[in-house]
């Protein structure tokens, strides 16, 4: 048994010390015996311009002694990693310990920052070490460029007043040369303003890179603002806040969607962001991407006017796909109202009436809840497929601690970040019977009323957590009302069937049971974003980029944030989170690309090697390396 007693700051020092010495002396099984031997490092943009986890000795040996060439050495020693030292001056405060669940064991976590040589750059990393009979040692080392030396995302309020007084302009003079020369020959488009195109655009303008967004809808916000109208962020204000723009302290914890969408309108403007509503990209011509060039020619439908540019980066922000609406057979005949979740109008017009409600998601939720609130006849959900149910205070355990209001974001992203996808599935198996217990009576009484739960996806058991990865959150309700409606009798379930058809009052499933109805909304989800890319650039650019969520041979997500596949075009996905701290890698990674210098850490064509794969560990396994004295 291990006591708990520790002294964090001197364990830590002592590594970072050491791992410091080793990354400059240039020893490279120095720098990897200071992870356990099954330990990990989750890197991005350091080693390579890509994201990257890669895990065990003999892994990390070998991703970081891949050719660069014969003039540049490997990842390791062109890279030169130097000057790491702990950070004790972010809100992340000096190093701590953490438990590690189940066990006697005590790590060591904290934040440090460092330097490269090759490109000039400036990064952050976190680790959290694990006690051996060698002494401490790293489960995880993360490592994420933060600047470019000489190209550094400005932090200070700008002047206003300008030093030389015979050449003073308006802030309106300025900004209309500045909107000029994004419209007449954009850098980057961004093609989607809800959250991600919004704050990867305001860290574009922040790091001097020109960036034109077109928004089909008429008003920035109208993402949020045209659905349905109970919509609320199920994740915290605090947690869910934009890039260098936090929301009022009197917001509420959960905001709604008007609320949002008015709050996203004034970001824009706010942040000085060069928006053009009602405009999309036109497919008659489609997209072309010249090689020589380096530039895409792109038809714009700009409010009716057709626009050509030739950005030289395409970013596809649009979310999720386009809404499911399934085909019923019979719907002619059906009397009552049959809609997508998206275009629930409110519950008010359905007081009295019989409601089916087709999904057992997130929407499906709200949408019940809606029903119920405004006095519906009866209200039943049909669910098809098992669901992965949490309740909000287990949300609130989960991300409350990591994102205090005291706590600065960008440090509150970094260690949200710091875990490699695949180890978070790991121990989210390893753990997942102790989670669930914090909601075991409310899994109980769902099930007691009829409905399928499930933690696995694919054979992993893992919780929300695999559906984050895989299924972009698919399959999965938080329960911020709904259980207890259920519980009470409010919402009945229906399970383990699929629609047949319409009667001219209900619906009928496929087992020939059927359910009267005044109206039936169809919660069923959206399209793959690869439809939608498919629809905007078509099948070839499509081909090129392939299967965009779920975990890639190296245990990132396959093409968001990264490269696409395609040159020149980019695919920005994600929550409010997300947005906010990956804006500042694709930022990096564009930049790069216009400095010329984003091949430097670029492998030789043909020289992969064992470090592309991503050892699986069984949950037993993982606690292997901590074997004590």
């Amino acid at each position: 048994m291990i006591s708990k007693e520790i002294d964090a700051s001197e364990i830590a020092i002592q590594w970072i010390t050491s791992f410091n010495k080793a990354a400059e002396d240039g020893d490279l099984n120095a720098f990897v015996n200071h992870f356990l031997s099954n330990g990990w490092l989750r890197d991005v943009l350091c080693f390579a311009w890509d994201f990257r986890s890669v895990d065990g000795h003999a892994n990390l040996t070998s991703f970081l002694s891949e050719s660069l060439g014969s003039s540049a050495g490997t990842r390791f020693s062109t890279v030169g990693m130097c000057d790491i030292a702990l950070d004790t001056d972010s809100t992340l405060g000096s190093p701590s310990t953490f438990p590690v669940p189940g066990t006697d064991i005590v790590g060591v976590q904290g934040a440090f920052r460092f330097a490269l040589r090759e490109p000039a750059a400036r990064g952050r990393g976190f680790f959290r070490l694990m006690p051996s009979q060698e002494g401490y040692k790293a489960l995880v080392v993360y490592t994420a460029m933060h600047e470019l030396v000489g190209h550094e995302e400005s932090i200070e309020r700008p002047r206003g007043i300008p030093l030389d007084a015979t050449k003073m302009t308006t802030w309106e003079e300025g900004r209309e040369k500045e909107v000029e020369a994004i419209e007449s020959d954009p850098t980057v488009l961004v093609v989607g303003g809800g959250q991600c195109g919004l704050m990867v655009a305001a860290r574009f303008r922040r790091m001097g890179i020109r960036a034109l967004v077109i928004e089909k809808t008429p008003r920035v916000g109208d993402v949020w603002r045209n659905r349905y109208p109970t919509l609320t962020l199920h994740l915290a204000a605090h947690f869910s806040s934009f890039l260098y723009q936090s929301y009022p302290t009197n917001f509420p914890k959960y905001i709604g969607r008007t609320k949002l969408a008015d709050f996203m309108e004034s970001y824009a403007i706010q942040q000085e962001l060069t928006v053009w509503t009602s405009s999309t990209l036109s497919s008659v011509p489609a997209p072309v991407f010249d090689e020589a060039a380096k530039r895409w020619t792109i038809v714009v439908n700009h409010a009716g006017n057709e626009v050509t540019l030739n950005p030289k980066h395409l970013i596809i922000a649009t979310g999720i796909g386009a809404p499911y609406v399934p085909q019923i057979p019979g719907q002619n005949k059906f009397k009552g109202d049959v809609y997508h979740s998206d275009l629930h109008p409110g519950a008010a017009k359905y007081t009295g009436k019989k409601v089916v409600v087709i999904g057992a998601g997130n929407a499906s939720a709200d949408i019940c809840q809606d029903f119920v609130s405004k006095g519906a006849a009866y209200t039943t959900f049909v669910q098809r497929s098992a669901t992965c149910v949490g309740s909000l205070k287990w949300s609130e355990t989960v991300f409350g601690p990591a994102y205090p209001e005291n706590r600065d974001l960008e440090d509150a992203d970094l260690m949200m970040n710091s875990m490699p996808p695949r180890l978070l599935l790991q121990v989210g198996e390893q753990n997942l019977e102790e989670s669930k217990k914090a909601d075991a009576a409310l899994h109980r009484a769902l099930e007691e009323k009829g409905m399928k739960l499930t933690w696995e996806y694919k054979g992993v058991k893992a919780g929300g957590v695999i559906f984050q990865y895989e299924k972009l959150a698919g399959s999965t309700m938080l329960d911020t009302g709904i259980g207890q409606l259920i519980i009470d009798g409010h919402v009945k379930v229906k399970q383990g069937t699929e629609p047949s058809h319409f009667e001219e009052n209900a619906i009928v499933f496929n087992d020939g049971s059927k359910l009267e109805a005044d109206a039936v909304v169809l919660a069923t989800g959206y399209y793959p974003i690869t439809t939608g890319i498919e629809s905007l650039l078509g099948s070839d650019i499509a081909a090129n980029v392939g299967p965009i969520w779920g975990l890639d041979s190296v245990g990132e997500l396959r093409r968001t944030w990264r490269p696409s596949g395609q040159q020149g075009l980019w695919i920005f996905l994600g929550g409010f989170m997300q947005a906010r701290y990956h804006s500042r890698h694709v930022a990096l990674q564009i930049l790069a690309e216009e400095l010329g210098i984003k091949g430097v850490t670029e492998a030789v064509p043909g020289n992969t090697t064992s470090s592309t794969a991503v050892t699986s560990h069984s949950a037993s396994e993982l606690l292997e390396y901590a074997k004590l004295p």
